[in-house]
């Protein structure tokens, strides 16, 4: 009998967080992506989209690799955490690292504020990732973005904004905006305000620059982006040492905005990423 898709759950370490697994028939052992979801997001970013597409995940599978879904401890599928107002980053970063450790060596692909904690896995198991893709990164908290502080005595709400942060790209489904920002999630403000400012994130101090570039990276950024602005990705490029790629400037792929791995056919982005990192 031939194989098929395998798709199977677990919990991780101690904060139980959520890691949806998906092997493809012809799976390649040393092929394993991790997909971590940005801020207000869930692990289902990665597998469909607003209109019913194939997610990246599945373009990974087609590729023959074994792909782990995540969801941030606290929150989509992760019980939830009664301190996640003002803890932080830091258990963040660590569970991305934990996943990392159990299921190395792996390529990286993180979203957002997804792939800024996504760094601190290269910090601490550089030697388990073969490569990194940072897509519109939120600032790591080593500049002064200019952007306000959040209050901090609730989750950070972004249905009413999500057509102007999200949902504004040409390429964005728009038909199928009211579907796609109910299911948005409530961002902790300390994980807001730990990226947005200078030296905000006191768990990035302690980072081995050194390691961090010695893994083979790129930031992906969309032209229409209006929340990841072009100098927050940049800052983001140079402290990994790494190529920025603006995809309509420099891809001639246009219309992209924060969401590409939601929007219209951002697999032709996937592909030529892992292309440029040698990794097809």
């Amino acid at each position: 009998m031939a194989k098929s898709l395998t798709v199977s759950d677990a919990y991780i370490g101690e904060l139980l967080t959520y890691v949806q697994r998906w092997e493809p028939p012809n799976a390649d052992p040393g092929r394993v992506a991790v997909l971590v979801p940005g801020g207000a997001h869930t692990g289902v970013c990665w597998t469909t989209t607003p209109d019913g597409r194939p997610g990246w995940a599945h373009h990974l599978l087609a590729l023959g690799w074994t792909v782990l879904v995540m969801d941030w401890p606290g929150t989509g599928r992760s019980p939830a955490q009664p301190d996640s107002l003002p803890a932080g980053p830091d258990s963040i970063a660590a569970a991305v690292a934990q996943v990392v450790r159990q299921s190395g060596p792996v390529l990286l692909i993180g979203h957002s504020m997804g792939a800024s904690l996504a760094v601190k896995a290269l910090d601490e198991a550089a030697d388990l990732v073969t490569g990194f893709l940072a897509v519109n990164p939120a600032p790591l908290g080593t500049i002064d973005t200019g952007v306000p502080l959040a209050p901090d005595d609730a989750a950070m709400d972004f249905y009413d904004l999500a057509p102007f942060l999200f949902g504004n790209a040409d390429r964005f489904p728009s038909e199928f905006l009211e579907s796609y920002r109910r299911t948005l999630c409530g961002l902790s403000p300390s994980v807001f305000n730990s990226l947005i400012v200078k030296d905000g994130w006191p768990g990035l101090a302690s980072a081995d620059q050194k390691r961090i570039r010695s893994v083979t990276s790129m930031v992906i950024a969309g032209d229409a982006d209006q929340l990841a602005t072009q100098p927050m990705t940049t800052a983001v490029a140079e402290y990994l040492g790494c190529k920025h790629v603006t995809v309509g400037a420099d891809w001639g792929l246009h219309g992209y905005g924060h969401l590409i791995p939601v929007e219209e056919a951002s697999e032709q982005i996937l592909h030529r990423a892992l292309d440029e990192l040698n990794l097809c």
